[in-house]
């Protein structure tokens, strides 16, 4: 592995960073108004130019052309996910640059995590997930269930870059990403498939829509996974008796939506969502040994409808997720310990937004939000009656107000927005009998059936300016302010966490974070589109854990509102059609990020955050012919370090080497119904290390047979 020396952080982030984006817009948007309309010509008749502007979002909440939003969005269809080869949507969402994955076991990762620009990739709740405009943050841990989603299932998927509060609160810190599934459009139609690959991995889905009338729709899909699983500790650091075995999978999902239009005024949709997951922790030392399970049930109902310039969108939600886990430690007939983890995770709200044209000009958005997230859960040990409990509640009411500003003929965009929420903290409890975790009294004051409520406000602006002289060129600028409220484990439980005790801290505020971003859209000429985007964050009271000496010299540790960190960045995307069935598309990313401010520990002072890579890029190719049809992608994910202190692991080094790997994906119609596919991931077998610990699973093979009617 490669050392790393830290560089000075005086010279991380020269003033020239925020300056520099608006002199560049600036001198690019005047290029772009001296072309005349002769130029313009040949543009205005192609397809491929036109699916570029044609492509719409609701990054703002409102549908739009992506070219009219005053951010960096990402997007990723249906058509280009159907040549990804991807085995998850986690995996999935690598093609987007901006966006850090860290999932160290590939395909048998149990939790994935998704975040966007910088913030560490271990932190989920620093990136808001929806599904259908619907939040899926869990507010126990701050997680999503990435494997309760079935790539099969996914119309589209936007990943607005930046913070995203001013519309969504809390999570949308870094960024929000909202997938959103298929409806039906033909009259009748059904999918089913099947795969069989590497560690005896199948998988299967079937869908089924319809329309019943023309006012009512239905449309259902499941999945189901079975693999025997692969051992990811390396063989050197195996213990003796190796008691290490293969991770399996046992995956089952079901989507169900019904859509009823009453009128105009009123369309129902109905959307339940059922996902079970077992997956073992590759250790038995009794059997059988440690595994997890999640038992997940997403309900969703909604009503939304217009007339004339008014339109409004109630929705309520509701998420119950089920966790259970087996845990094992030390060695039968010695210090040989057992416990099961249950935590019941409840999440629901109700949003209600509106949406009115006032003119030609004005298009405004408002909206109120009422949401709550609670946990039930405790350590219930099997080898003795020590027990472990903690429940807690947050409460979140919030609204907000947008104007969507139109001038010079749709040219020009600015847009302006401000949410304000309410957050409380309620019901926290937390009882530990004395034992294996306590050590006697030393952490006894942590037993509190009633710990203290807490609340607070805050604000999040945004503004932001969209310029398009031309269509050759546009540019934009922004300001926007993200927040995230703590989680719930780190309020109420005190508890093992990583392998070390971590106590609760009840009193923990927001952090907060501050983005400038300034991006660019270049057509050189109409095959190519070019996307330079450089951003700059500032982040205040970052929650990070600070360890505390007991009096017999062992280490617990704290979520602490103490530091101060800041990041900066640059963007680029390109992509090129070659032919009408010739894609290409590349992205490079680069991040610079540091604590600047750590009273409590000034050792940490102009350290890297960790799991953030220096250097990410990608490029993707996909080839559409007679023949069969293919999807070949290139990942690289730079260095990066494992330690907040950026000091050495255990293995004598923080950091984790950069890697890179080659997927591709090959598929061919049969007939008029059928089709097969080869999919091929990590084709080089580079078994790398995206955690310090954990090796991946290296080349896996997987071949698919489909089936497609629709009449």
């Amino acid at each position: 592995m490669n050392s790393h020396a830290p560089i000075k952080s005086e010279y991380r982030f020269p003033n020239r960073l925020l300056t520099a984006p608006a002199l560049i817009i600036a001198i690019t948007l005047l290029a772009g108004s001296a072309l005349g309309p002769s130029a313009m010509a040949q543009w205005q008749s192609d397809t491929l130019y036109r699916m570029l502007d044609e492509i719409e979002v609701t990054a703002t909440k409102n549908v739009r052309a992506l070219s009219e939003v005053p951010g960096r969005v990402g997007v990723i269809s249906a058509d280009e996910l159907s040549l990804t080869p991807a085995a998850t949507m986690a995996d999935a969402m690598r093609n987007v640059s901006g966006v850090n994955t860290s999932s160290s076991l590939g395909f048998f990762t149990m939790r994935p995590s998704v975040t966007v620009r910088g913030l560490s990739g271990e932190e989920q709740s620093r990136t808001l997930v929806l599904v259908d405009g619907v939040p899926i943050n869990n507010s126990d841990t701050g997680g999503v269930n990435w494997n309760s989603i079935s790539t099969a299932n996914v119309k589209q998927v936007e990943v607005y870059k930046g913070p995203g509060s001013s519309l969504y609160g809390s999570n949308a810190m870094g960024g929000v990403i909202n997938i959103i599934t298929r409806t039906p459009v033909e009259p009748f139609s059904a999918s089913a498939g099947v795969s069989y690959g590497t560690f005896n991995t199948w998988r299967s889905n079937l869908s089924l829509t319809g329309r019943a009338t023309d006012r009512l729709t239905v449309h259902l899909h499941g999945f189901l996974t079975d693999s025997d699983g692969y051992n990811p500790v390396p063989q050197e650091d195996r213990s003796e008796p190796d008691v290490t075995v293969p991770r399996y999978i046992e995956d089952a999902g079901l989507h169900s939506k019904v859509t009823w239009t009453l009128s105009d005024m009123a369309e129902v949709t109905a959307v339940y969502d059922y996902f079970q997951n077992e997956r073992g922790e590759g250790t038995v030392i009794v059997e059988p040994g440690m595994y997890r399970k999640f038992d997940m049930n997403r309900v969703r109902m909604g009503v939304h409808g217009k007339r004339n310039a008014f339109r409004y969108s109630l929705n309520s939600f509701f998420q119950r997720e089920d966790y259970f886990r087996v845990s094992e430690r030390g060695t039968p007939g010695e210090n040989y310990s057992r416990f099961n983890v249950e935590s019941d995770r409840d999440d629901m709200g109700v949003t209600l937004d509106l949406f009115h044209d006032a003119d030609a000009i004005h298009a405004l958005t408002g909206g109120f939000e009422f949401k709550v997230g609670s946990v039930d859960g405790g350590d219930f040990y099997q080898t003795s009656d020590d027990q472990v409990i903690n429940r807690g509640k947050m409460r979140f009411l919030a609204g907000y107000l947008q104007d969507e500003i139109s001038l010079l003929d749709r040219r020009l965009h600015l847009l302006f927005g401000l949410r304000y929420d309410h957050v409380t903290f309620y019901d926290g409890y937390f009882r530990a009998t004395e034992g294996i975790m306590f050590r006697g009294d030393l952490l006894a004051g942590y037993n509190d059936e009633h710990i203290e409520s807490n609340s607070w406000s805050t604000f999040s602006p945004r503004i932001a300016l969209r310029y398009n002289p031309t269509d050759l060129v546009n540019g934009y600028v922004s300001y926007a302010r993200g927040f995230r409220a703590s989680i719930l484990d780190d309020l109420s439980r005190t508890g093992i966490f990583r392998g070390r005790i971590k106590v609760a801290n009840p009193e923990l505020g927001p952090e907060t974070l501050d983005n400038f971003e300034a991006g660019l859209e270049l057509r050189p000429f109409w095959r190519l589109a070019i996307s330079p985007t450089l951003f700059y964050s500032h982040g205040s009271d970052f929650l990070y854990f600070i360890s505390f000496e007991m009096p017999d010299g062992s280490q617990v540790w704290r979520r602490e509102n103490v530091s101060k960190v800041r990041m900066g960045g640059a963007e680029l995307d390109v992509r090129y059609f070659v032919s009408d069935a010739l894609t290409l598309t590349a992205s490079y990313t680069r991040y610079q990020s540091e604590i600047r401010s750590f009273p409590a520990q000034t050792e940490l002072e102009g350290k890297e955050l960790t799991y953030t890579p220096r250097h990410q890029a990608r490029a993707m190719l996909q080839w559409r012919n007679k023949i069969a049809d293919m999807g070949l992608t290139v990942h690289y994910k730079g260095s990066q370090f494992s330690s907040d202190d950026n000091n050495a692991a255990d293995d004598g080094n923080p950091e984790i080497d950069a890697w890179t790997t080659f997927d591709l994906m090959v598929s061919r119609r049969f007939f008029d119904n059928f089709s097969a596919a080869i999919q091929m991931t990590d084709i080089l077998d580079n078994r790398y290390l995206e955690t310090i610990d954990i090796m991946s699973p290296g080349r896996m093979i997987h071949l698919r047979i489909n089936y497609d009617f629709s009449r």
